[in-house]
């Protein structure tokens, strides 16, 4: 944090290209809210000095904070003329913010709005026609490329000497998760664009080239481009490989992009989830989703990093941990991801892990207790018999499970103290980071087993369910008792479920616990979640849902605006009851 403050110290100088609006218009203000002067572009000087003006009235800038200048990052000569302006009024530049961008498509607003109603987010699956959303053409893909990322390359060309008088300088190219690599079908375009080591200038304008010549004859299925918005992804992936390049040529800068996330702009229709305030914070967002080395917890790391916040991936196995980081970065996410080891049922390592996130970055925005286990060793030809007798679904029934799993006092105690006492330690260790944040939240992956209808106990219903009374010991009690009476072989006699037995108290505590946790802290948003009966491990890869469908309603979860609901359970998209 030393160095953000030492940044701030003295006079700094920004310019943010398609700064008229939308995002580049939030980015301008939050800039100039700290102080840091800001030439704000825009192609249409009308519409720019409007902005600016807009910008005086409602946070009283001065002159000498917001200033405007005209620019169209695809003409050379305005590019120029913006360069010429800042040396002579400024000196030099600190901040570069490459945010001027358009769809390179011709859209239908109705179809788009209604498919983002359906999908609840950004659409996509078998039942989205993308065509029938956009319509792109040689003319509109030429015109994106040429915006979206040689416009950016004409500003760092232009304005690097500027950027080099500056004792730190910063280049923030605005991207999407649709530039990542693995939405890019051909394996020899994804194998260029992330060999950073051997990438080129040169080897970009190559595979753009190629692109358009593909978009021409209409071969872009055939040659593996992406099946939708080709362009655009192209132009934003081709904007992460330049982003890696220019950083590895300039150490002295500090360059990076970012994906903004599904944002309410004109080029979304109005339709996305987030504010433009929340889409120009940034890359500010800090995240430790614990579990994360493979299935939902891995899924979760990716698509939350793809929403340009900065998540730890944590796993028991640092082999592990590691590999999987790799597979992120070969997807074009090394910017956002590292790795941190993490055993939640050891306190020390619990407190490393805090350790590391308080030095790296100061504060935490999200925590998602994903780490978890059966608690059982599965016959998995059982499970996956009783599965197929179910329809597809999840088996239940003792009958079942009488022949799927034999629980042993040691993974009862495992399981208990990984999924509930784990996210508890989780939680205790990096409160102090979280109330840090400005929208803090977590998100506890929890299950449909833990519903309360799941404990024949009616007394442990009632406790577990009585919120104004509900206390952690109480829970600590109700858990110390059932360990007692299944080593005493009590189950069925005291109530408790008698099969899956403790899996199922684990994850109804660790939903009362939300509960808990939202009561007393009215400012964070504390909600668990059921992701379904996901293809996992756990699962013996059986189940209704793949691990990136799973991921998607913990994530949904912690990306919602702050203020949104908390303290309750969802069964996937839909709040339950408990």
């Amino acid at each position: 944090m030393a160095e953000a403050s030492n940044f701030l110290a003295s006079k700094r100088y920004a310019v943010v290209t398609g700064g008229n609006k939308g995002i580049g218009f939030e980015i301008c203000k939050q800039l100039a809210l700290k102080e840091i002067t800001v030439v704000l572009t825009a192609r249409d000087a009308k519409r720019g000095l409007d902005s600016v003006e807009k910008l005086i009235k409602e946070c009283g800038f001065s002159s000498d904070i917001l200033v405007f200048h005209q620019l169209d990052v695809t003409d050379s000569a305005s590019v120029a003329s913006l360069a010429d302006f800042i040396k002579t009024k400024f000196g030099k530049l600190d901040i570069l913010v490459n945010n001027a961008g358009i769809l390179g498509a011709m859209g239908n607003a109705d179809a788009f709005v209604r498919a983002v109603q359906i999908t609840g987010d950004w659409p996509e699956g078998e039942h989205v026609n993308w065509k029938e959303l956009v319509t792109q053409t040689f003319e509109t893909a030429e015109e994106c490329l040429n915006t979206n990322y040689y416009g950016a390359k004409r500003m760092v060309e232009a304005l690097a000497p500027l950027l080099q008088l500056s004792d730190s300088a910063r280049i923030v190219n605005i991207s999407s998760f649709l530039g990542l690599l693995e939405r890019i079908p051909n394996e020899k375009v994804k194998g260029a664009l992330s060999n950073v080591e051997s990438l080129t200038e040169e080897q970009i304008d190559e595979i753009l080239n190629k692109l358009l010549k593909d978009v021409k004859e209409g071969s872009e299925e055939k040659e593996g481009w992406p099946s939708y918005l080709s362009a655009y992804s192209l132009s934003k992936a081709a904007m992460n490989a330049y982003t890696r390049i220019l950083a590895k040529k300039n150490p002295t800068f500090l360059v990076n992009c970012v994906c903004p996330g599904f944002v309410k702009t004109d080029m979304n229709c109005n339709a996305g989830p987030l504010t433009v305030a929340q889409g120009a914070d940034g890359p500010v967002k800090y995240a430790v989703v614990t579990g994360s080395n493979k299935g939902i917890g891995f899924e979760t790391v990716r698509q939350l990093a793809s929403n340009g916040i900065m998540v730890v991936l944590t796993s028991r196995d640092e082999k592990r941990g590691l590999e999987a980081v790799e597979k992120l970065k070969a997807d074009g996410l090394s910017d956002t991801v590292v790795f941190h080891q993490l055993d939640v049922a050891d306190p020390a390592s619990v407190a490393s892990l805090v350790d590391f996130i308080r030095n790296q970055f100061g504060k935490l925005d999200i925590l998602v207790n994903n780490a978890g286990i059966g608690g059982l060793t599965l016959d998995s030809d059982a499970f996956t018999k009783f599965t197929q007798l179910a329809g597809g679904g999840f088996p239940l029934g003792e009958d079942a499970w009488s022949e799927i799993a034999i629980p042993t006092v040691e993974g009862t105690e495992e399981c208990l103290n990984i999924n509930y006492h784990g996210a508890k330690r989780m939680v205790d260790g990096l409160l102090p980071l979280l109330q840090l944040s400005d929208s803090a939240k977590i998100v506890n992956v929890s299950s449909f087993l833990g519903s309360l209808k799941h404990i024949p106990n009616e007394g442990v219903r009632e406790v577990l369910n009585n919120i104004e009374s509900l206390t952690e010991e109480k829970v600590d009690e109700l858990l110390n008792k059932f360990s007692k009476d299944f080593k005493e072989g009590l189950l069925e006699k005291e109530g408790w479920p008698t099969y899956i037995s403790a899996y199922i108290l684990s994850k109804a505590c660790l939903n009362a616990y939300t509960r808990i946790l939202a009561k007393k802290y009215p400012n964070f948003m504390i909600n668990s979640v059921c992701p379904g009966f996901v293809k996992t491990d756990i699962t013996c890869n059986n189940g209704l849902f793949t691990a990136i469908e799973g991921a998607q309603n913990p994530v949904r979860l912690a990306l919602l605006p702050h203020g949104g609901p908390s303290g309750c359970f969802f069964n996937q998209r839909e709040m339950s009851c408990f």
